[in-house]
């Protein structure tokens, strides 16, 4: 991430101030004091602290007020189960705040614009009552110029793209100060954990994104008379605004079914969800109860793709091991796939893992006894895995997240529903898949080609290695850590002293210029001279308000 400048903070200084009083109010005035906001902002805030909430809680609290950004920050990396605390994640989840539409006069004007003329040119009814209101935009109901069929229209709220990357910068200049100067929060690596939220959210903003994920589900969905995603009208859908069709349809919890069809739905949902992690390696990564609707005609429809997950063919053999090991009650099975998912360089605490994991595995029993929640499972799994040395991709977390909806949705629908047995049927795909003596003769195959071709480059790779040292061209470069801050820190000093000496150079020829009375005057002085002392002057106050804004950090 890159990081906050100074000069950037003082640019957005009035949302910065809000952030800081807020976080003040919720408690973390000793934090802010650490990471070393500006004192004076800090002593005209008297600091109300929230009575009766544990730390975790008050976190959770302050993003809520803290608005749109910081409830999608936190509802991103609530998925991250293999760094942040436990009772923190739980706070995290429950960051599903009710947002206050925008009125529609408002927010016609973007919809005006990404369509490129008024609403009527396209729409022949378009109810201004927004049905939906989330933290980046609204969604309406309308019928396209023509058409008979209603569609969800949804629009991106005026501005917010502007807000979100001033919250950003913030976010990230206070998760990078965090980092450096407060040595409990170390172990969390909170810029890369911001970095990633960032990303992330960046995404979001982009409807386009959104767009493509429903229609690339739609193509890969096997089972598209049970489950599908909303259709998308790519004409008309843009980076703020996004057509899909129309779903009439019930969330899992508002839905009157009989005990067989919820039965049906459920295990139609998890094979879909299984099979979109396993075969098609792309999956809709929060399939909770509100991003999912029950049709009239007994289908499931996957809303909000604004959250996806992709999985490399390597990354869906380790699941599909690791969960084949899961079920087998194998913790020494399960510590062998977490050593092939961990880079080279990781330090792994192999004994403590295992012991861990046989704790883990007798807590949950055997699935085969009745299929236990294996979504909890599977997060608390990814955390010991973080826990114990082993870095976790993001798409591991998001499934993990995936996983646990689909089965909470799941029992909603059927409380009896075994994820286990939508699991089954996939994972023998997927073995036949992994293990099809064609598949292996084409990996076999591959593996030799691309060896005899490394092996051909050899002759050319040594030869070119020999002229450089021949030549000697050859150089070693290294990289220090901390240097950069230091190159940056000289850098602001020269350029200090640079302007010091000019503005030096400057008073000795404006005096100069006084004394020896060089004409055009002004009120008796030489014009030169008196331009020359203003110039310095002014210099001279830049110089000395930026070293009292920011001379303890630089």
């Amino acid at each position: 991430m890159s990081p906050l400048k100074p000069l950037n903070l003082f640019s957005n200084a009035v949302r910065a101030k809000e952030i800081v009083t807020t976080l003040a109010r919720y408690g973390f005035e000793d934090l802010l004091h650490q990471v070393g906001v500006p004192t004076r902002w800090l002593a005209r805030i008297v600091p109300e602290t929230r009575k009766g909430l544990n730390t975790w809680q008050r976190t959770r609290a302050a993003c809520e007020d803290l608005g749109p950004t910081f409830v999608k920050l936190g509802q991103i990396l609530s998925t991250r189960v293999d760094v942040l605390p436990k009772p923190l994640l739980t706070e995290l989840k429950m960051l599903r705040k009710e947002v206050r539409p925008v009125p529609f006069d408002v927010i016609s004007a973007v919809l005006e614009e990404e369509l490129g003329g008024s609403v009527h040119e396209f729409f022949d009814e378009f109810d201004e009552n927004p049905v939906a209101c989330g933290s980046l935009g609204q969604v309406y109901k309308a019928i396209l110029t023509g058409e008979k069929d209603p569609v969800a229209v949804k629009i991106q709220r005026p501005g917010i793209k502007k807000d979100v990357l001033s919250d950003l910068e913030i976010a990230g200049w206070l998760a990078k100060q965090a980092h450096q100067r407060v040595e409990i929060l170390k172990a969390f690596d909170l810029p890369s954990l911001a970095e990633e939220a960032r990303r992330s959210l960046l995404r979001e903003l982009d409807f386009r994104s959104e767009a493509r994920n429903a229609s690339l589900f739609n193509d890969l969905n096997p089972y598209a008379e049970s489950v599908f995603a909303p259709k998308v009208h790519d004409s008309l859908s843009t980076e703020k605004l996004l057509i899909t069709e129309w779903v009439d349809g019930k969330s899992p919890d508002d839905s009157e079914l009989s005990q067989e069809e919820g039965k049906r739905i459920a295990l139609n949902g998890g094979l879909s969800v299984f099979h979109q992690i396993l075969l098609t390696g792309f999956f809709h990564a929060d399939p909770h109860g509100g991003n999912v609707a029950i049709t009239a005609d007994g289908r499931l429809c996957l809303l909000d793709w604004g959250l996806a997950g992709h999985l490399t063919r390597k990354m869906r053999y380790n699941l599909a091991d690791l969960l084949m090991a899961v079920v087998d009650h194998d913790p020494e099975k399960i510590v062998r796939v977490a050593l092939g998912i961990a880079p080279a360089a990781a330090l792994v605490q192999t004994g403590r893992l295992e012991r861990d994991t046989s704790f883990l595995l007798g807590k949950y029993g055997r699935f085969t006894d009745g299929g236990q929640d294996m979504g909890k499972l599977m997060m608390e799994l990814i955390y010991l895995f973080g826990s114990n040395g082993v870095p976790i991709s993001r798409d591991y977390n998001l499934l993990a997240k995936a996983i646990l909806a689909i089965e909470e949705t799941g029992k909603s629908l059927d409380p009896d529903f075994n994820i286990g047995l939508a699991a089954k049927p996939i994972l023998q795909q997927l073995a036949e898949e992994r293990w099809n003596p064609l598949t292996l003769f084409k990996q076999a195959g591959w593996f030799f080609l691309t060896g005899l071709s490394k092996i051909q480059e050899l002759p050319d790779s040594a030869a070119r290695l020999l002229r450089r040292i021949e030549s000697e061209n050859l150089s070693i470069n290294l990289l220090h850590k901390g240097l950069p801050e230091f190159e940056e820190a000289i850098s602001s000093g020269v350029n200090r002293l640079t302007l010091a000496i000019i503005i030096g150079a400057l008073i000795i020829g404006s005096s100069l210029i006084v004394t020896t009375g060089v004409a055009p005057y002004l009120w008796g002085y030489p014009v030169l001279g008196l331009a020359g002392y203003l110039i310095s002057a002014l210099l001279g106050f830049w110089i000395v308000l930026d070293i009292l804004r920011h001379g303890k950090h630089r």
